[in-house]
């Protein structure tokens, strides 16, 4: 069977599923009316940043307006801390190391692999997305999903700081809703670009952000430019909240909101230092917020480890259409429809997050291949080539970005580069830019910063030993190739060129 055939055959099966279900539920005089779904995603907001996480700095009424009608996930990850690989990961329901090129920034979504909102048009929703998609950087390819999350509504604009996206995301939704018929439900994606750098000098200042109640984490020293670049990062986490409040008025409006189940949450964590294009809690681990006012029981609180590669099963089971076997995300379902705080599903036991690579920011185009799992207690990680720097390499230069270019181009990134001997800062400095072991593990209840490695303590090689074993046979149960000792991401052609590799031939 051709490919073109094969894709065909296999959506017209879906489509046939969902008409069956729709009969079969008239035939039992159940509600046929299925869910419409909202997913807003911010770009580059770690979990704490928003007040129902407790952050007291940032004023957020419209992410805890969600919370409070709706699940609050404390311990929701993403599938790679980096945003390609990231959405590619929430679109497919699979790990990334499962997705060939779509495993890193510049790659793409090859077509034998199913992505969610193209199930859910075949199955008869109306999609469409506006703001940041899934954009990768490679073009051209003749297998890959052109457009994954359906037409793309950016016409639409507003008066906004400099620095900050003018797409009107809400009047795009409204575009869409205009265009879409109201008999269809549907699925929305809104694709906010902030937090995301450059962040507009002096922003937080202008937006009331109080430098001085800023929590500094336990991995920066408490110094101005660190407080003033976090400050002007939280002030476009407020913009977003402004966005986000003007879609949930949208769906009011339209009184569209009892059967819209709304999603909140990010990416990948904040776009600085040893958060960003790593595995530890503020680069990997995310807001998520839940609203469904017909099904979901307010303000409750869920612990359960939960990944963003649960989405697709979960938008596809609740849509009334088959998952596809390949996914290896879990369906939320029966935790969405739960009544219980705390620990819902105890078979969640834990997540596993996997990074590759980020920019080019190490000589032949390597990589700083890890991977870590994430239980409600701890995090274990392993890196898979500890002589490399994980931030990219001291001397390999990318124009506009700098050396150590896994790191964006951020005042944080300066303050550091420029006072790396300064004692005060050098510790701080290697938390960030230095080189790391082959193994990690961290004690989350009482080292929420990730700062004291407990991979070498006697007292915890239980923990160790454990958390590594589950690790590797989850790997091993979905095929990564580094359980293999393979490493194709090494071998992927990108649309830039290589930097060059310097002569101590570190990376």
């Amino acid at each position: 069977m051709t490919r073109p055939i094969a894709i065909q055959f296999r959506l017209a099966i879906y489509s046939m599923a969902a008409i069956a279900g729709a009969w079969l539920g008239q035939a039992h005089g159940e509600t046929t009316e299925r869910p419409n779904f909202v997913f807003i995603i911010t770009d580059d907001q770690s979990w704490q940043h928003a007040g129902c996480y407790g952050d007291t700095a940032v004023r957020t009424p419209s992410m805890d307006g969600l919370a409070e009608k709706g699940i609050r996930f404390i311990n929701a990850y993403c599938a790679s801390p980096s945003c390609s690989p990231s959405r590619a990961a929430i679109l497919t329901g699979q790990d990334i190391f499962r997705l060939e090129k779509g495993g890193v920034l510049t790659g793409f979504i090859r077509d034998k692999f199913d992505v969610f909102p193209l199930l859910l048009e075949n199955g008869g929703y109306s999609i469409g997305n506006t703001g940041k998609p899934y954009a990768p950087r490679t073009r051209d390819v003749p297998d890959t999903h052109e457009a994954p999350l359906g037409k793309r509504y950016n016409d639409r604009t507003a008066s906004a700081p400099k620095g900050i996206s003018r797409v009107d995301y809400a009047a795009n939704f409204e575009s869409f809703l205009d265009q879409t018929p109201q008999e269809a439900p549907f699925f929305f994606w809104v694709g906010i670009s902030e937090p995301h750098l450059p962040h507009p000098s002096g922003l937080g200042t202008q937006q009331g952000i109080s430098e001085h109640a800023i929590a500094i984490p336990d991995f920066y020293p408490n110094a101005a430019d660190i407080r003033s670049g976090l400050s002007d990062y939280l002030a476009e986490i407020q913009w977003a909240d402004k966005m986000i409040g003007r879609i949930i008025q949208t769906l009011e409006d339209r009184n569209l909101v009892d059967n819209t189940m709304i999603v909140f949450t990010s990416d990948n964590g904040m776009p600085f230092p040893r958060a960003k294009a790593t595995l530890y809690d503020h680069g990997v681990r995310m807001p998520l917020i839940v609203r469904w006012d017909d099904q979901i029981q307010r303000g409750r609180v869920v612990t359960d480890p939960v990944s963003l590669t649960d989405w697709a099963p979960t938008f596809l089971e609740l849509a009334e259409l088959d998952v596809p076997a390949m996914m290896t995300g879990k369906s939320l379902k029966n935790v969405l429809l739960n009544s219980e705080s705390g620990r819902v599903d105890h078979e969640r036991e834990f997540v596993v997050s996997a990074f590759e690579k980020h920019t080019l920011a190490r000589p032949h185009n390597l990589g700083f291949p890890r991977r870590a799992l994430h239980s409600e207690n701890w995090t274990y990680i392993r890196n898979y080539e500890p002589n490399r720097y994980p931030a990219g390499h001291p001397q390999t230069l990318i124009p506009g970005w700098g050396t150590y270019g896994d790191i964006d181009p951020s005042v944080i990134k300066t303050f550091f580069m420029e006072r790396q001997e300064d004692p005060k800062v050098k510790l701080f400095f290697e938390l960030g830019f230095g080189k790391v072991p082959a193994e990690e593990l961290y004690d989350k209840r009482v080292d929420a910063g990730m700062t004291r490695n407990l991979a070498a303590a006697s007292t915890h090689q239980d923990v160790l030993k454990d958390l590594r074993g589950k690790l590797n046979d989850y790997l091993t149960a979905n095929g990564d190739p580094r359980m293999q000792g393979l490493s194709p991401w090494d071998n992927y052609n990108l649309d830039r060129p290589f930097p060059t590799a310097q002569p101590n031939d570190e990376f």
